[in-house]
C-alpha cells in the first residue's frame, strides 16, 4: 500500500498571512471594523509567536493566545488540520481576483480597493495603472493628479518586484535554518564543508532561490538529508550531485556538492557576481589560464609558471586546484575579495592594485544610538535594553525612544523625558557600583512634522544627549516639500543624526521623492551623521546611497533600531549593508569609543551639548 502524502505544515507566517488576508477582505466588503481588528489582530498575535502555532495547537492552547477569541481559534485549528479555510474561501468568492491582486500595489489598502472596485469598477492592477495614466481616478473624492501620480508609482516598483525575489530579512534566516538542519543531522560527519552562496552571500537587499554550498564524503546521504529536512515542502529536482526543493515558507532552496579540493573555486563561482566573475575569468586568460568549477586550466605551456607554486597541482601539469578563495585570487594576483564588493564596481581594480579598504566588522561596533523602550513602543524596558547590549559586548546604548507627535505611537513629552533621566540615571548608577565598564545615554527619535518643525522643542532636545530626527508620516509628499521639510531637520542644531532618510520599506513601500543629494550635502555641511538603519525592512540609507553619503563627507551611524531584546541582532543587517557600501572603521560613528562619539555629534560639536 503506498505511503499516503504527507501534507507539510503550515508556518507561523503562512498562518499570519492567511488571516491577515481574510480581514482584507472583510475591509474590501464593507464588514464592521471590529470583525475586521479581530482578523489582523489575530494576524499580528501569530506573526509574532516565538514558538511554533502547531505546537501552541497540540497543547490546546490557542485560545490562551492574546487577542485570539474561541471562533478565531477554532478557524486556526481548522487551517493547521485542513491547509483551507473554508470562511476565507468563501469571502474570496464575491470579490474578483484581480481586486485581490490591487492589495499588492505599495501604499494601497483594503479601503482603497474597495472604492476603485465599487465606484470606478476597476478589478484589476492593470485597469488601475491605465485608469490613472488617463487621468479618470480624480473622480473619487479626495483622489487628485498627486494620488494618481503616488499610484502610478507605486505599481512601477510592484512590477520591479519579482515574485522570486525575498527580502533578506527572509531568506537570510531560512537559508541558516536549512545550513542548522544539515548539521544538526550529521551524525556521521558527512558534510565537511558548507556555505550559503549566491546573492546572499554578497548580502544583497533581496534574494531568489536560496543557494546552499556542500562537501560531503557521502554525497546520498547527505542529499536525503536536505530532502527531509521539516522546511522542505517537495522535492523539484533531484540530481546524484545537487538537490532543488520547493519550501513550506520562502522561495526555493539548492543545494550543491562539489569535491573538497576544489572548494576554493567551486564557493567563488557560486558567489558570483556574473560581473565580478566575469572580470576574474579574464584576469585568468590574460595570464593563461581557464577558470571552471574545478579550478584553472592551463590555456598554453607557459601558463604553469605563474604563481605556480601558490596553487596545488592535481597530479599532471596545467590543473591548478584551491581549496581555499584566498588562494585563488592571489594565484591570478589579486586580493582577497569580501563577498559584499564582488558587483563588478571597481573592486576588481581594487584589488589589482592592492588598495581595498579595510572594510567595517560587526566586532567594531561599540554600541548603538537609536533604540527603543517601554517608555514608548517598544517591548521591553530600560534596564532589560541596557543589559542585552551589555551581553552583545556593547560599551553603550542610547535610549531614544519616540517622541510626542508620533500619531501611531505613545510618545514622550519633556516631563516623561525627566522622569525617564533619573530611571537611567539609576541604571547607570548600578553598572558603575558593580565596576560594569557599560553606560547608558539618553536621547530621542523625535518626529519631524509636516512642516519640518520638530516633535519637541529647542529646549527640550538641547537638554538630551543625543538626537535622532526621523520622517514616519507624509512620506508621499511631493519631492520640494519633502526635501525642504528633511532640510529644516537637518540643520536644526540640536538633530544629531538623521534616521532612515528615505522611508522606504523594503518591496512594501517606495522610498519617499527625496532629494537625497541635497540632504547628504546638508549633513556634511551641517555635521549631521546619516544613519543606516539595520532593521532588513528598511535598510535605508542602502548601500549605494551609503557609499554616496561617505563620498559627499558624510559620518555615519549603524543602528538596530531595535524595539526589543532580540532585535539587537538586527546590526549585522546593516553591517554588511556598510560593507557593501566599502565602509571602513573610520566612516562609523558608533565604532568609536563612548566618549569620542559624543564629542563629534553635532551639538557638542557646535557647543550646544546639555551643560
Amino acid at each position: 500500500m503506498a505511503e499516503a502524502t504527507k501534507r507539510p505544515r503550515m508556518s507561523n507566517k503562512q498562518v499570519a498571512g492567511v488571516f491577515k488576508a481574510t480581514g482584507d477582505l472583510l475591509q474590501i466588503l464593507g464588514e464592521s471594523r471590529f470583525v475586521v481588528m479581530a482578523y489582523t489582530n489575530a494576524a499580528r498575535t501569530i506573526d509574532g509567536l516565538e514558538q511554533d502555532i502547531n505546537e501552541i495547537a497540540s497543547a490546546g492552547a490557542l485560545r490562551d493566545l492574546p487577542r485570539v477569541g474561541e471562533a478565531i481559534a477554532e478557524k486556526i485549528q481548522t487551517l493547521l488540520d485542513t491547509g483551507t479555510l473554508p470562511y476565507y474561501d468563501a469571502l474570496a468568492e464575491q470579490v474578483p481576483a484581480g481586486v485581490v491582486a490591487m492589495l499588492q500595489v505599495p501604499d494601497v489598502g483594503p479601503k482603497t480597493v474597495q472604492r476603485l472596485w465599487r465606484e470606478l469598477d476597476i478589478t484589476s492592477v492593470d485597469a488601475l495603472k491605465k485608469s490613472a495614466e488617463e487621468g479618470r481616478l480624480r473622480r473619487l473624492k479626495g483622489f487628485g493628479a498627486k494620488t494618481e501620480k503616488r499610484i502610478l508609482k507605486s505599481i512601477e516598483l510592484l512590477s520591479r518586484r519579482s515574485d522570486d525575489r525575498t527580502p533578506i530579512g527572509s531568506s537570510l534566516p531560512l537559508a541558516e535554518s536549512l545550513l542548522t538542519g544539515l548539521r544538526a543531522e550529521n551524525g556521521g560527519g558527512a558534510v565537511e564543508r558548507i556555505s550559503i552562496v549566491g546573492s546572499l552571500r554578497r548580502w544583497r537587499e533581496t534574494t531568489g532561490e536560496v543557494k546552499l554550498l556542500a562537501v560531503s564524503s557521502s554525497p546520498e546521504q547527505t542529499l536525503n538529508l536536505f530532502k527531509g529536512l521539516p522546511q522542505v515542502a517537495e522535492v523539484v529536482q533531484s540530481e546524484p550531485d545537487a538537490v532543488t526543493v520547493s519550501l513550506v515558507d520562502g522561495p526555493h532552496a539548492a543545494l550543491r556538492l562539489v569535491e573538497g579540493e576544489s572548494w576554493g573555486t567551486a564557493l567563488l563561482l557560486a558567489t558570483g557576481s556574473q560581473g565580478h566573475l566575469t572580470a576574474v575569468e579574464e584576469i585568468a586568460q590574460a595570464i593563461g589560464w581557464q577558470i571552471d568549477e574545478s579550478g584553472l586550466t592551463a590555456i598554453d605551456a607557459n601558463a604553469g609558471t605563474a604563481n605556480g607554486s601558490l596553487g596545488r597541482a592535481d597530479g599532471h601539469d596545467g590543473i591548478r586546484v584551491f581549496d581555499c578563495e584566498e588562494a585563488l585570487y592571489d594565484f591570478i594576483g589579486l586580493q582577497c575579495i569580501p563577498p559584499e564588493l564582488r558587483e563588478g564596481d571597481g573592486e576588481i581594480e581594487a584589488a589589482s592594485g592592492r588598495q581595498l579598504p579595510n572594510l567595517i566588522a560587526g566586532k567594531e561596533i561599540l554600541g548603538e544610538v537609536h533604540g527603543h523602550t517601554t517608555w514608548s513602543d517598544g517591548k521591553s524596558s530600560v534596564a532589560e535594553m541596557a543589559e542585552a547590549a551589555r551581553s552583545r559586548g556593547y560599551r553603550y546604548w542610547a535610549v531614544t525612544d519616540h517622541s510626542v507627535g508620533l500619531g501611531v505611537t505613545r510618545g514622550v513629552d519633556a516631563e516623561a523625558l525627566l522622569e525617564q533621566r533619573r530611571e537611567i540615571d539609576a541604571v547607570n548608577q548600578n553598572y558603575s557600583a558593580l565596576g560594569i565598564d557599560f553606560r547608558l545615554i539618553q536621547g530621542t527619535e523625535v518626529e519631524v512634522l509636516g512642516d519640518g518643525e520638530l516633535g519637541l522643542s529647542d529646549e527640550v532636545l538641547a537638554s538630551l544627549d543625543v538626537v535622532v530626527a526621523s520622517i514616519h508620516s507624509g512620506l508621499r509628499q511631493d519631492r520640494q516639500r519633502i526635501t525642504e521639510r528633511c532640510l529644516k531637520a537637518v540643520h536644526n542644531p540640536y538633530v544629531d543624526i538623521l534616521g532612515h532618510p528615505t522611508g522606504r520599506l523594503l518591496g512594501r513601500r517606495a522610498p519617499s521623492d527625496l532629494d537625497l543629494d541635497q540632504v547628504l550635502m546638508a549633513c556634511a555641511e551641517t555635521g549631521t551623521a546619516v544613519e543606516i538603519n539595520a532593521n532588513p525592512e528598511r535598510l535605508d540609507l542602502s548601500a549605494d546611497h551609503a557609499r554616496l553619503a561617505v563620498g559627499q563627507g558624510c559620518t555615519l551611524v549603524i543602528n538596530s533600531d531595535a524595539h526589543s531584546i532580540e532585535q539587537l541582532e538586527l546590526m549585522r543587517y546593516g553591517v554588511h549593508t556598510a560593507r557593501r557600501a566599502w565602509l571602513r572603521t573610520e566612516d562609523i560613528l558608533n565604532a568609536r569609543p563612548l566618549d569620542e562619539l559624543l564629542a563629534l555629534l553635532k551639538r557638542n560639536k557646535t557647543g550646544r551639548g546639555p551643560k
